[in-house]
């Protein structure tokens, strides 16, 4: 084998890694991306239906005139 052949060959192997792993790169940051987005809906989701629990508790106890009535 000849000097220059063997050097393409190691270029291009070098070249099919750096693609490969930029690859695994990108695919690894869309699924976290996509995990932060799910769990920031979720925490939204959560802190919207305490606020909505709290308003429900706040609205019974102001309408709870004779505490007697139980």
């Amino acid at each position: 084998m000849e000097f220059d052949f063997l050097f393409k060959l190691i270029l291009t192997c070098c070249f099919l890694a750096v693609t490969i792993v930029v690859c695994c790169k990108w695919i690894v940051e869309t699924y976290l991306d996509y995990i932060q987005v799910v769990t920031g809906i979720r925490v939204v989701t959560l802190e919207a239906a305490k606020e909505q629990h709290r308003l429900e508790q706040k609205m019974i106890e102001e309408n709870d005139d004779d505490p007697t009535a139980y």
